[in-house]
Formats: C-alpha cells, sequence, structure tokens
C-alpha cells in the first residue's frame, strides 16, 4: 500500500521545526489537562466516524484508514485502527508524509479523516488531487474544519492566532477551474494557515470544487458548535466553560442549531469519491 517514505518536510527549516514541535507539545500538554476539550474532539470525532465509507470485510469494517496531519495523536486515541501520518516526525505518528505527495498506491485507502487540517495546506487543490488518486472507489474524505460564520470569523479574526483571508485565490479564475493550482496561498511552516479555505472550498466555491475533481462529491456537509466550543477555550485560550455546566450548554445548543449559519465555529464536510 505505502510506495515510498516520504517525509515532506524538505521546505520546513530546523528553526521553524523546533517551533512546530513546541505547538505539537503544547497540544498534547493541554489535551491531557482540559477534559472538556477531549469532550468536544470526541464528539467531532463520532460525527466522522458516522460517516466512513464501508470496507471490505467484517475485521476490516471501514477497511484502510488513513489520518493526514495525526499531529499529536488525538484521533487515534479515540479510533485506533488507522495510519496515522504528518508532515512533522513525532512519536505520535505512522508515517511523516506530505499531504500533497501522499506515499500511497493508486486505489488503496477506503477513508482519509482529518481534523483542523486542510487550512493548514498550503495547496488543498493538490492534496485532493492526491486523495482523488489514492481513494478507492466509493472511498471518502471527512473533514471537521474551522467554519467562517458571521460571529465565528469576528472571534476568530480579533483573538485567535490563525488568519482569516476570504479573498485567497484557491482556484486559477472561476471561468478556469480546471488549470494549474495558482501560488500557494497560506504561507510556510507546518502550522502556516488560513482558516478561511474550508468554507471558501465547500460553501462559496462548491461548484468549482466539483468542475475541478469530477471523481469527487460533496455528499455531507454541516455546520455546529455555536457554543461549547468556544467556550472550551480550544487548545490555548481560557476555558471559560466549567465541564459540570457542559450538558446545559449543550442543550442551549440545540436550541440554537436553527441559527447555526451565523453562528457555527465547525463545519463538517464529507467528500466521496465516484463509484
Amino acid at each position: 500500500m505505502i510506495q515510498s517514505m516520504t517525509n515532506g518536510n524538505d521546505a520546513i527549516t530546523p528553526a521553524s521545526r523546533r517551533e512546530d514541535q513546541a505547538i505539537i507539545d503544547q497540544r498534547a500538554e493541554a489535551w491531557k489537562s482540559r477534559p472538556l476539550l477531549r469532550d468536544v474532539y470526541h464528539e467531532y470525532f463520532d460525527r466522522m466516524r458516522r460517516h466512513f465509507a464501508p470496507g471490505p470485510s467484517v475485521t476490516k469494517p471501514y477497511g484502510v484508514i488513513l489520518e493526514v496531519g495525526g499531529g499529536s495523536g488525538h484521533f487515534r486515541s479515540f479510533y485506533p485502527d488507522m495510519i496515522v501520518t504528518d508532515i512533522l516526525p513525532t512519536p505520535h505518528i505512522n508515517l511523516a508524509a506530505d499531504a500533497m505527495h501522499l506515499p500511497f498506491r493508486d486505489q488503496s485507502v477506503n477513508n482519509i479523516v482529518m481534523q483542523d487540517v486542510l487550512h493548514h495546506i498550503p495547496l488543498p487543490l493538490r492534496f485532493f488531487s492526491e486523495a482523488q488518486r489514492v481513494l478507492q472507489s466509493g472511498g471518502r474524505v471527512i473533514m471537521t474544519e474551522p467554519f467562517i460564520s458571521p460571529v465565528s470569523g469576528l472571534c476568530y479574526r480579533l483573538s485567535h492566532p490563525e488568519p482569516v483571508d476570504m479573498d485567497a485565490p484557491l482556484f486559477k479564475s472561476q471561468s478556469n477551474p480546471i488549470g494549474e493550482d495558482p501560488v500557494a496561498v497560506i504561507g510556510s511552516g507546518a502550522f502556516a494557515s488560513n482558516q478561511a479555505i474550508p468554507t471558501l472550498l465547500f460553501f462559496r466555491y462548491q461548484r468549482l470544487f466539483e468542475r475541478r475533481f469530477p471523481q469527487l462529491t460533496v455528499v455531507h456537509r454541516e455546520v455546529h458548535s455555536t457554543m461549547v466550543y468556544p467556550l472550551s477555550g480550544g487548545f490555548s485560550k481560557p476555558v471559560l466553560l466549567p465541564r459540570f455546566a457542559a450538558p446545559a450548554a449543550k442543550m442551549l445548543e440545540r436550541m440554537l442549531s436553527p441559527l447555526a449559519r451565523w453562528m457555527a465555529f465547525r463545519t463538517l464536510i464529507v467528500v466521496e469519491k465516484a463509484p
């Protein structure tokens, strides 16, 4: 299944690698010390698991599952039966690999999962070219990513270190989305980002995306997380919601679900390769 062992880190300098490793270490520590954060992410992982494409056998109900951008291994703590990759070599992963050059054979993977990864990939369309190649027919890419709503966009811009650029040139042009990728849409380094990328690709430009990738179809998308996630503080902000109050906050969140399009902080996207 694996073609070659390529780490994809050639453009990352030793200094930036040390900085990126420090971020991973900080997130691993936050994961241990913030139970509400774990609750939130376990809910995300369960939402994603419900959309896994079926595998070939009872012993492998979801086939080969590849996690891209596994970082400090949080998804595997919830669902261990997967191959975990990241551009940075860490003790938490199976393989160091670049999402834009996946070292897997054609049609060898059933499911690709990504948690907060797409908006860190310099050339997102190049990743989807790779996903289209390595997925088996009927295979899926399942992603949880930031969603830029009026409320979350304001909060992300004011209090989050990752930028929001709604004018990023993801396609060569709207009249010709099939051409070569434009220049990288984010800066350098493993944690360079643009939180707007998922919203642009799958809400503003979904038709362009599906024209560019005729084998890939968006089969599910939803927006969620209006209260509990932002109040959890994420991996680095102050925790504003005690864990004991989370059930009440979740109930209020469900009541606010009709307003999710204007308030949500997260989106779940499922892309399927045509059988």
